[in-house]
């Protein structure tokens, strides 16, 4: 789903939604959570069995490539619903890739508990990359370049012109479906490859022990201490896969729409530092993770009031408040991902399903955010953009 919303720019100027699109996107998206629900629901259900998630993640990535290849062909396509033409083959599809991202972030959180435990940290390169691969086709395509064109009215406004890009839609999706079935290559190696085997989780993780960097047991998690990590997972990703996304355009575009294309294009390489991080620490004392979330939060505070303050929030107007604003809000892609890092894995060693339940946990945070976000964007209107080129005088 990350690959449509990296060509919206595109997608807007031919869909008759225009940038209303997005908001029907995000909407489908979070349709798109029956698939975990449902997985959670059987996990409830039939506690005794064990879920094999080497099926459901194969299910995923065919129906992304199905997908993808009909995008290729039909995303252009509309149809008349109550008098309206609606961009119906492109939304439906787009329900699908929905529950393609809302499944696997449980599936393959599930999946890696197959192999050792210094490869957890593998599924957030995998998140990272997930929006890093589709920006970089935008990028060359040359997605959201603009230029500012003085209306001839005498009015002194201007407004906003996209450059034709370097290649189609089509061609993008094509590019698209070419990562799915490298995708589906990797996953079919990682099943029958030797090599892949050798790094299988022999040992059984002792779910009452953790071992830190001197070697030196830590006391076990409690209950409660698990329930709490449980709470952060579920907190750090409402925000990162919730809010963010939905007030990127309210609190960087004020800024110039440079600022704004940087912050969308940089944003996604923050979770490849988080996993770098992780490599290099996969495990920090929970005070620090407490530390770290408090700090990520005050951050994304100042994400917030730079929203509610849009179009004229503060440090607007100077090159150095504008880098000052774009480094807070990357800032608040480290604080808030690295901590969901170390509680993965935290509670891969508290429970054979850990993982799974922090995948569901991971999928509750973005369910609860882009609600939250799509009642203060949408419903209640709280918040105004300043479009690109628009000249507001603060």
């Amino acid at each position: 789903i990350n690959g449509i919303y990296s060509e919206l720019p595109q997608l807007v100027l031919t869909q008759p939604e225009s940038w209303k699109l997005g908001a029907y996107i995000a909407l489908i998206t979070n349709f798109g959570n029956i698939a975990p629900f449902l997985l959670v629901l059987i996990k409830c259900l039939y506690r005794k069995h064990i879920i094999n998630p080497v099926p459901i993640n194969y299910i995923v990535i065919l129906v992304g490539m199905l997908s993808c290849f009909l995008l290729i062909f039909f995303w252009s396509y509309t149809t008349i619903i109550a008098n309206e033409k609606r961009s119906t083959v492109l939304l439906i599809l787009a329900f699908f890739l929905s529950l393609l991202d809302c499944t696997s972030s449980i599936s393959f959180a599930d999946y890696i508990c197959r192999f050792r435990k210094e490869f957890t940290s593998t599924i957030f390169l995998g998140d990272s990359l997930n929006s890093i691969l589709p920006s970089v086709l935008a990028i060359a395509q040359g997605n959201g370049r603009i230029y500012c064109v003085e209306l001839t009215n005498r009015t002194n406004e201007t407004t906003a012109v996209y450059q034709t890009a370097r290649f189609s839609v089509s061609v993008y999706f094509l590019c698209l479906f070419t990562l799915f079935t490298i995708s589906f290559i990797a996953f079919v190696l990682l099943q029958w490859t030797s090599i892949a085997r050798k790094s299988h989780q022999l040992v059984p993780e002792t779910s009452l022990e953790i071992m830190n960097t001197n070697h030196k047991p830590q006391k076990s998690l409690t209950t409660s201490t698990y329930l709490l990590l449980s709470l952060g997972c579920t907190y750090s990703s409402s925000i990162l896969f919730g809010m963010l996304f939905s007030i990127a355009t309210y609190v960087l575009m004020p800024y110039g729409h440079e600022i704004f294309y940087l912050g969308t294009i940089i944003s996604p390489w923050m979770f490849t530092i988080v996993w770098i991080i992780g490599i290099i620490k996969p495990i920090i004392a929970k005070r620090y993770l407490l530390i770290l979330i408090i700090l990520g939060s005050i951050t994304f505070v100042f994400d917030m009031i730079a929203t509610f303050k849009s179009p004229c929030p503060s440090f607007v107007g100077t090159t150095k408040r504008s880098v000052l604003i774009l480094i807070i809000w990357l800032s608040t892609y480290i604080l808030l991902g690295y901590p969901r890092l170390v509680i993965a894995n935290y509670v891969r060693i508290y429970s054979t399903n850990g993982m799974f339940w922090f995948g569901a946990n991971v999928q509750l945070g973005a369910l609860i955010g882009s609600i939250v976000a799509y009642l203060l964007v949408e419903t209640f209107s709280l918040f105004r953009e300043r479009k690109a080129c628009e000249q507001v005088i603060c």
